[in-house]
């Protein structure tokens, strides 16, 4: 529980840098990254609240709209930050991922759907990959790392890598082993700290790109 209340205030104090950006230069200046990061922490602040409340309670349904809430947002987010040629790649993998997602899913259930999350996840990976395949295929000579792109397609890249690995295991671990359910969650919780750092530093390029 203590790595999940770090995780949740380190969420919290990016959120507020990134209001404090936005009052300074605008949303579009960090290509409206605070209406994500509102959103977790909203999701993740109220999942907590209702499991200290109701220990008992399913959170599964919030989830499942978060992710599809996720899938939206980072089509949009890549679509301004990807050249007309992968725009079009991006296009056909949202789609494609939401029709996954209507057809092949119960998202109105009040467990959360894995499936959802293997499809959240496979949605990141492509569209981190889509993105340095991009900036890899032209020629630049500013560092990759001064832009804010770079610091969210490693961050997306790399919670899905682990993510892949927890979503499966886990709904088997609930029933059979608690101990390695919670090493599972704190794994991932240290995995959303790192996640948010470098949402921290992406928003810090943004500052600096747009100075």
């Amino acid at each position: 529980m203590v790595i999940g209340i770090i995780y949740k205030l380190v969420l919290l104090l990016v959120t507020i840098k990134s209001y404090i950006l936005s009052r300074k230069l605008g949303l579009s200046a960090q290509n409206y990254l605070l209406i994500y990061l509102l959103t977790s922490l909203f999701t993740d602040v109220f999942s907590f609240s209702l499991y200290l409340i109701y220990p008992d309670s399913k959170n599964g349904l919030l989830y499942n709209f978060y992710d599809i809430f996720s899938i939206i947002f980072f089509y949009i987010y890549f679509s301004k930050v990807l050249t007309s040629g992968y725009k079009i790649w991006s296009s056909l993998i949202t789609f494609f991922a939401v029709i996954l997602i209507l057809v092949f899913t119960n998202f109105f259930n009040f467990n959360f759907d894995k499936n959802i999350g293997i499809i959240l996840l496979s949605f990141y990976i492509i569209h981190s990959l889509l993105w340095f395949y991009q900036k890899l295929s032209f020629f630049d000579e500013t560092p990759i790392t001064n832009d804010p792109s770079f610091w969210i397609s490693t961050s997306l890249l790399m919670w899905s890598c682990f993510f892949v690995f927890r979503v499966t295991p886990m709904f088997y671990f609930a029933n059979e082993d608690e101990k390695f359910l919670q090493f599972l969650r704190d794994g991932q919780n240290i995995i959303n700290i790192i996640m948010y750092v470098m949402f921290y530093v992406a928003l810090m390029k943004f500052k600096i790109n747009n100075s």
